[in-house]
Order: structure tokens, then sequence, then C-alpha cells
């Protein structure tokens, strides 16, 4: 039994991107998404720090 080719019907906007080039760019996206988070608490991490450094040295 040949197996039936995956194919990515038109989308509206006339786009015809392949079904790879669309999972390649989710891919790219997700791993986009997953870094700006991580930066994200990062910073968020590094504020906290500083803030409890600020109240430290302002209850001695």
């Amino acid at each position: 039994m040949p197996e039936r080719p995956t194919t990515v019907p038109p989308s509206p906007d006339g786009d015809t991107r392949t079904r790879q080039a669309l999972l390649e760019e989710l891919n790219y996206l997700r791993m986009e998404n997953a870094y700006l988070k991580k930066l994200e608490a990062l910073a968020q991490a590094q504020q906290q720090a500083a803030q409890r450094k600020k109240r430290k040295s302002c209850s001695r």
C-alpha cells in the first residue's frame, strides 16, 4: 500500500509554503518563544535580587 502524501491545503491568502517549511517555521518560533521566556525570567530574577539587596541594605 503506497504511503499517502501529506499535503497542506492552500490557505486563503495564497500562501504556498510546503509542510516542511511550515514545520521549520513552527520549530523556529517555538525556540524563539522559549528564549524570550527565559530572558524575561532572568530579568525578573535580577530585578528581585536587586530589590532584596536594597531592602537588606536599608534595614541595617
